[in-house]
């Protein structure tokens, strides 16, 4: 397990949503995608929604809101991934990834999320997890 538990991995995630959130042409590209994407961590029970339609807002733990595509890992994957350090085809492929729902259409939102991977790595080191930057 990296993380301690869902909590920080929240706590981290949310910091990288709120510099996310402060660029703009990043913000309307991720909206574009006009998606609902969970990310479940059954590992540390985590749970993120992503509703990404109007906007970029985010529910941490159970929701309502019915997810376009659902992506599952454990937090060292999920760790990795949102440092840009995972070939996604080869993890769906080895299993580490596992996507029920509308699999294309988040594989076309992943070249958008380049520039999200440096937001992540900032957020380990202000949370101060340099242990986790890959």
């Amino acid at each position: 397990m990296k993380y301690q538990n869902a909590e920080e991995l929240y706590k981290i995630f949310g910091a990288m949503i709120e510099n996310v959130k402060k660029d703009q042409e990043l913000t309307n590209k991720l909206v574009a995608s006009n998606l609902v994407v969970a990310l479940k961590i059954p590992n540390i029970e985590g749970l993120i929604t992503m509703d990404l339609k109007g906007g970029i807002n985010v529910t941490y733990g159970a929701t309502d809101n019915k997810p376009d595509v659902t992506s599952i890992q454990n937090d060292e994957i999920f760790n990795k991934f949102w440092q840009g350090k995972v070939n996604i085809m080869l993890a769906m492929t080895k299993g580490q990834i596992r996507v029920q729902g509308a699999a294309t259409q988040m594989l076309k939102l992943l070249p958008t999320l380049t520039p999200v991977y440096k937001l992540y790595a900032e957020a380990l080191k202000d949370a101060d997890r340099d242990d986790l930057i890959a």
